[in-house]
């Protein structure tokens, strides 16, 4: 198993979710891989250890972040919200 990296600092997170943003809003990554970014770098967690905190198992974590789960809104918010995000509707731009 890799080791897991020290997580961001509070300033560092400001930075990573600017950038994690833009790219989400460009379609360079998927919110599945945003959520597995933002787990790794600003908590430093395994999926184990994430999944017990949000209530879901590592497998459920691990294919969230491969988008292979259909997860539902209230899943993904209860992740989301951990991070201090929620999903939203709002126009492209």
């Amino acid at each position: 198993m890799p080791r897991l990296k020290k997580p961001l600092s509070a300033s560092e997170r400001v930075s990573s979710r600017e950038e994690i943003l833009g790219l989400l809003d460009s379609g360079e990554i998927s919110i599945g891989q945003a959520i597995r970014r933002m787990r790794l770098e600003w908590t430093g967690l395994s999926q184990g250890h994430f999944g017990k905190i949000v209530g879901l198992s590592a497998n459920t974590i691990s294919a969230i972040e491969r988008n292979e789960e259909n997860a539902t809104l209230q899943t993904l918010n209860n992740i989301l919200r951990r991070f201090g995000m929620e999903l939203t509707i709002r126009p492209r731009r």
